[in-house]
């Protein structure tokens, strides 16, 4: 792997996509509504070598405001998993957090990880950057906002050690 970045310019990037998301919903009192959402896995394939990420540590967060605004945010604090073999692991740089809501009482909060950065082997380090990022929301009576986040693309650059 060391190798192919370093023919490359000493730079190697890889377009992934999320291939499956965790979704969890909470609720307290009074008229509290959270939704939880972040990527489990994200793939992606170049020149026939394949990369294969998961999550292994979610962040969450919960707060809330008056009256009856709850928001829920998760995010991927850690992702470890192999390219071509080789093992990778990332953690969180740069985690982006939203808040929204509507009338009457439904707030929605939203988060994903912006940016994760880490190694792979001794000799590469790896950043990852979300460059699409899915949102959904919902509500249920009384007064229930959910909304979460998480990334859908993003670019995986690896670049050799000096």
């Amino acid at each position: 792997m060391v190798d192919l970045v370093r023919e490359n310019g000493g730079q190697w990037s890889i377009d992934l996509s999320t291939t499956d998301v965790g979704t969890q919903k909470k609720w307290g009192f009074p008229y509290y509504g959270y939704r939880f959402a972040w990527v489990k896995r994200m793939q992606g394939t170049i020149d026939e070598i394949s990369v294969d990420l998961s999550t292994t540590e979610v962040g969450t967060e919960k707060r809330w405001t008056f009256p009856y605004f709850g928001y829920g945010y998760a995010w991927e604090k850690r992702m470890e998993g192999n390219i071509g073999g080789n093992m990778i692991s990332l953690a969180a740089t740069n985690v982006r957090r939203e808040r929204k809501w509507r009338f009457p009482y439904s707030g929605y909060g939203y988060a994903w990880t912006q940016e994760l950065s880490g190694e792979c082997g001794a000799e590469l380090r790896a950043t990852l950057i979300a460059t699409d990022v899915s949102r959904k929301q919902g509500w249920r009576f009384p007064y229930f906002g959910y909304g979460s986040a998480w990334t859908q693309k993003g670019i995986l650059t690896l670049t050799a050690n000096e």
